[in-house]
């Protein structure tokens, strides 16, 4: 139970909050990747490759 001013709030209610705050970031990031044109990754370990374009 956590207390915001004279409210108390339960922890399940705190981990929607957050939930809820982590995916709008997650959705805000990708609007902005998408605004401005993209990007691409390009990665090599060994024989291991990596390639992730984003637009």
């Amino acid at each position: 139970m956590a207390r915001v001013g004279r409210y108390g709030i339960p922890g399940f209610v705190w981990f929607l909050i957050w939930l809820v705050v982590c995916i709008m970031i997650v959705i805000l990031l990708a609007l902005l990747i998408h605004h401005f044109g993209g990007a691409s990754l390009s990665l090599k370990l060994g024989h291991f490759y990596l390639n992730v374009g984003v637009t």
